[in-house]
């Protein structure tokens, strides 16, 4: 049902306002008929799953992505915003979760980006004025931040901080914040909250506040909107809601075709991972997991909860130390992918641009994984005869739709790059165990749920173990055995298949930061 919105005085009020707002990209629609508006002066958070729409939304606000369907006015005016220029120009800016700054550039360099200033001879930069109007952009904000030292020597509050200065640079109306402390330390994060509080009361600006952790949209929000499924469900002032009312709302209707999966039935398997406590990052994790054979093993969590990091330090992605992991009846010290593999392990990346050579044909994308074994002589050639025969081997056998074998790999949908993915993997000698980060990313509802029957048929018909990492609450429910729940790098819950309930699970996820700052 489409919103009749005809008070012109309330459209001037809010700063913005959108009206039935939709986006829709092939086999999806991201954002749906959406409504919200943002008041004057106010910080707006804007909370939900992952998927839920949040990322879209801003980035149609910002000029990013441009909208199939609905209207958008900035104080009053009906805008259509074409670029993330045009977005900039009419005050809107953006801080995004992933930082967009010159690590070897100072402070004061990284604030004037794009808008540099010309001394008189118009040949070089005026470094000088360039610092000067930084400083006094940056006093004007009440910030404690060096600008003369290069970015990439400053701890992470500080780098944000310098973000949010450049945002600053120009008339900025509206500031949006995607996930801001993401990347910050414990001990950064709540005079970042305070800063965000003072400079909305000090620069009559309005912010929305993109974050996945309640603690602090309750710290930091006059209003807070829910997303599910690309739709707005609920908007409420902060006073208003509790934790559990937010995380009922953000309850997703279930899209994801059933699969069958036996309860109990691999309880007295072997257990083939066990991983404890591990340093990476410059931190103590506490995993405390393990996955027995032929099990499919969800790993659920928000942006920023570190379950691709946990498998990425496993597989020897990323240093570990004093590492507590045990495959295959054998402890693992400083491991490495090739290791692994030759163990008996093997990551399907959450990226598949990691796993592919995109302009390469299919056959050379298979064929890489196994060059010691298709070459031959003293100059090690290729055989291509063999090498071709197994690339239609391993085409056949995992059903990929193609049209000749040396077409790039590029030209295949995406599901269809995924088998071969997966297909080359599971040819390895005594692969035993897949680590499969995201899967199912990026792919329609069929190419879905064939990697669902894919992982079971893995699991029960090849006695393989999986690692299911997802953001997708409803697959993991629907595919696996167990499910664990990561929270800031640690593994904060255990959940065995009649035990799956996605009220319970969210909780574990969104309410842990919660529970430590009530402790």
């Amino acid at each position: 049902m489409k919103t009749n919105i005809t008070n012109k005085d309330n459209m001037i009020k809010n700063v913005l306002m959108v009206k039935n707002l939709t986006k829709k990209f092939p086999g999806v629609i991201a954002v749906n008929n959406l409504s919200l508006e943002i008041g004057h002066n106010e910080i707006h958070a804007i909370i939900g799953e992952n998927g839920a729409g949040k990322s879209t939304f801003c980035k149609l606000l910002t000029g990013v992505y441009q909208a199939d369907e609905g209207e958008m006015y900035l104080f009053g005016e009906k805008i259509n915003i074409k670029s993330p220029a045009d977005a900039i120009s009419r005050g809107i800016n953006m801080v995004y979760q992933e930082r967009n700054s010159i690590n070897f550039l100072n402070g004061a360099q990284n604030i004037f980006l794009g808008k540099e200033l010309i001394a008189n001879n118009r040949l070089f930069l005026d470094e000088k004025k360039i610092y000067e109007k930084a400083c006094e952009l940056r006093d004007s904000l009440g910030v404690d931040v060096p600008l003369n030292v290069p970015l990439g020597d400053l701890r992470a509050g500080h780098q944000q901080m310098i973000e949010i200065i450049r945002a600053f640079n120009g008339n900025s109306k509206l500031l949006i914040l995607d996930e801001p402390t993401s990347s910050l330390g414990e001990k950064e994060i709540e005079p970042f909250l305070d800063f965000i509080i003072k400079i909305k009361k000090e620069r009559d600006i309005s912010i929305i506040f993109i974050s996945h952790k309640l603690e602090e949209v309750r710290y930091v929000a006059d209003k807070i909107s829910v997303f599910t499924n690309g739709e707005k469900v609920l908007t409420e002032d902060k006073v208003n809601l509790t934790p559990e009312r937010l995380i009922k709302a953000m309850l997703r209707k279930d899209l994801i075709e059933s699969v069958e999966v036996k309860q109990n039935k691999h309880i007295k398997s072997k257990i083939i991972l066990r991983v404890g406590k591990c340093n990476y990052d410059g931190k103590e994790h506490n995993l405390g997991f393990y996955i027995r054979e032929k099990e499919v093993v969800g790993f659920y969590g928000l942006v920023g909860s570190g379950r691709t990091e946990c498998v990425e330090a496993i597989y020897g992605l990323r240093p570990c130390q004093n590492a507590d992991i045990v495959f295959n009846d054998e402890k693992i010290n400083k491991s490495t992918p090739i290791k692994m593999i030759n163990k008996g392990a093997i990551l399907i990346p959450e990226e598949r641009a990691h796993a592919i050579f995109r302009t390469y044909s299919l056959t050379e994308n298979i064929s890489i994984l196994f060059l010691k074994k298709l070459s031959s002589g003293l100059l090690e050639f290729i055989k291509f005869k063999e090498e071709k025969e197994l690339a239609k081997n391993i085409l056949e056998k995992s059903n990929v739709v193609y049209s000749k074998i040396d077409q790039e790999i590029q030209k295949l949908s995406g599901g269809n790059q995924q088998k071969v993915i997966i297909g080359r993997s599971l040819e390895i000698k005594e692969i035993k165990l897949l680590f499969m980060d995201e899967p199912t990313k990026g792919l329609d509802m069929g190419a879905k749920n064939d990697v669902y029957r894919l992982m079971r048929d893995l699991a029960e018909k090849q006695n393989k173990s999986i690692i299911f990492i997802s953001s997708e609450l409803p697959e993991l429910i629907s595919v696996c055995d167990r499910l664990y729940v990561f929270s800031e790098g640690n593994v904060v819950k255990h959940f065995t298949r009649n035990e799956f309930e996605k009220l319970a699970i969210l909780k574990a996820a969104f309410m842990e930061g919660v529970n430590n700052e009530n402790k």
